[in-house]
Parts: C-alpha cells; structure tokens; sequence
C-alpha cells in the first residue's frame, strides 16, 4: 500500500511567490499530477482511497487517476464538491444553494473563511473541476451515513456508485461505566462554535439550574458564553478547556449522559462513538446524519434542533429515569461491539473495493 499524503501545514512556509502560484495549483496542481503518475507506474494500485484533496492534491487527482485507469474510492467527508466551505451551513444557517452548480452564491456570502477572495477561489476550483467531469470520474462514493447517501442522490450521483460505511472505533481501548443515573453532571465534548448549537445547550441549563452541565472544549464562542455565564450567574455550568487523554475518557466516564446539539448537518461525530464506548447515551438534534446514529429511544433521544424547550424535556425525562440512562448506554456500547467495531469497518471497505475493482 502507498499512502500519499499533503498537509495543509506546508502553506505557513510559503514565500509570496510560492503563495501567488498556490491560486491556480489549487485549480489543478501539476505537482499532484506528476507525483501520482511516478506512483501509478511504480506501485501499480488496484484502487485509489481518497479522503481529502482540498486545497493542496487538488482535483487534478481524480483526472490523473481516471487517465491511468485507477479506480476512485472517494470518502464523503463533507459536501465538497457541491459547496465552497463542504459544510452546506453559511450565516448561522443551512444553505444549500451553490449544490447545482452555480457557486456564485459562495463568493457573495463569503462562504470560505468569510473571504471575497478564498470563496472566490474555491468556487472557481469546484466550478471549474465539476464542468470537467471529475464526478463522473469518482467510481465509489463512500458515505457514513444514510443521510449523506441521500444527499449525493439529491446532486444526481447515481445510487449504484454510492455505498456506506460508517465510522468505527475499537471498544477495547475503554471500560464502559454505565451510569444509571448515578453520574455527576451531563456533558457536552467539542467544538464551541455556533453551528455545534451551544447557545441552545447553555439556555437549556439557564432553565436546568438544579442540573450541573460540564462544557469540554473550545473555539471561537468560548469567550462569549463564559461572560454569558458569568453575567447570568449560571453556577451549574463548567467550562473544562480542552480535554485529551484519560482526563477526556475520566470526563466521559464520570457523566451521566451527554448532548450533541449540532445545527448543521453533521456527517458522522467520532465523539458519539466516544461516547458509546463508555456507555453514555446521547441527546442529539434530529439533524443531518445524527438521527442515523443515535436511534431515537434506543441509543438515546433526538430533539428538535435548536429548540431550547424540547431539548429541557428530554434532558429531564432521561433524568427522572435512571434505568433508561443505563439501558440506553449499554445499547449503544453494543453498537461499538457490533456495528460501529474495526472488524465490521474493515469488512465492509473489502467489499467495497471489490465491487469497485469489478466494475
């Protein structure tokens, strides 16, 4: 197996020639081509996994693969190549509107890091690349969810090119506690960032007063909910800073069980699989991919999304009910034993790969 890999690191080193030139590689970088080729000739693969090219490998990858007759196993992480930023959320809202091609929508909204010029560039390099064929050029588009499955239906890939395979985790690597009701607080894990819903989380809790929230994290709304915290005198609400290591899998295993707010669509959150392994359910927005991985009563509850009210009510029904706590928690540890395991992961990309080599 030959990984080739590019990191977006590299950037930082650039001289202000090297950034000038960077415009129209991100286009199509022929650096990409030529070292794909000499791998091509020398490795001779029989299929290409390909997660990321933006902005570096480009999409010259896809054009220089289907040129050497490798097949094309794409991972959809994201709605890249249908939206300049891949999240389809823009101005603190879901936007679809660039999906059919007119990316100019991208440029006036600034939708890539709030830049004329970046949104400009990325709209070019997906506009360009699309009326080049480089869809048709993918053979698999692998999906975590049903969710994205359906997406990419909607942009007109055919369903015969589309397979799923979610995330996985190992559950080995951690204990479960299942805390029926006996944990010390309900946790949040990630981003502090707007489209992850944490001001809906935070007045939630305004409402939950008898109910500690512990916050793990940070970004760019960090500092603003602090001062909303403080000047609201919030006192069962914690901020813990960036959490790795035991000291994430400690703060994990000492909750009750957690939230997932996200008013975006979500693809498919490792945290959640975090959170199964330790035997926590989760209370999750009925959004994007979130729905197909936290089945409603089973391996937690759904809420509407953005809905302080709703979500105030499934936080209290988890919490007059310690034994669903605990029936919903080792519900989704089997999952990570079962569906959501390395071996079930590893199985389903096989089969994948063989189809495509098939073709």
């Amino acid at each position: 197996m030959l990984c080739y890999t590019r990191h977006n690191e590299e950037i930082k080193s650039y001289s202000f020639w090297d950034k000038v030139r960077f415009l129209d590689r991100t286009v199509y970088s022929f650096q990409t081509e030529h070292a794909i080729q000499t791998a091509v000739e020398k490795f001779r693969p029989t299929v290409a996994f390909v997660h990321n090219v933006y902005p570096l490998i480009s999409p010259s990858l896809y054009h220089t693969l289907h040129r050497l007759r490798v097949p094309i196993a794409q991972v959809v992480h994201d709605f890249r190549p249908y939206c300049a930023n891949g999240w389809y959320y823009v101005d603190g809202q879901i936007c679809e509107r660039c999906k059919f091609g007119n990316y100019l929508h991208a440029i006036s909204h600034r939708c890539y890091k709030d830049s004329y010029l970046l949104s400009a560039l990325y709209s070019g390099t997906l506009g360009m690349n699309r009326l080049a064929g480089m869809t048709d050029k993918i053979d698999a588009f692998i999906c975590l969810t049903g969710f994205y499955k359906q997406k990419m239906l909607e942009v007109g890939i055919p369903e015969d090119k589309i397979h799923i395979r979610p995330n996985f985790i190992d559950p080995a690597e951690f204990v479960p506690e299942f805390s029926a009701g006996n944990g010390e607080y309900v946790l949040y894990l990630g981003r502090l960032s707007s489209e992850k819903g944490l001001w809906t989380i935070v007045r939630a809790f305004e409402a939950l007063k008898d109910v500690e929230l512990r916050i793990a994290g940070t970004g760019p709304l960090e500092a603003e909910l602090r001062n909303y915290v403080n000047e609201k005198n919030l006192c069962n609400i914690r901020f813990l800073g960036f959490q790795s290591g035991e000291g994430k899998w400690q703060t994990i295993k000492n909750a009750m069980f957690t939230v997932v707010a996200s008013e975006c669509y979500e693809n498919f959150p490792m945290v959640i699989l975090e959170y199964f392994r330790g035997g926590k359910p989760v209370v999750a927005s009925n959004l994007g991919g979130l729905p197909y991985i936290v089945e409603d009563g089973k391996a937690g509850l759904l809420y509407r999304p953005g809905d302080v009210s709703d979500l105030v009510d499934k936080i209290r029904y988890l919490l007059a009910r310690p034994a669903e706590i605990k029936r919903m928690g080792t519900y989704g540890r089997r999952l990570v034993e079962t569906r959501y395991g390395p071996d079930e992961s590893y199985g389903t990309l096989m089969n994948i790969f063989d189809r495509v080599q098939a073709q």
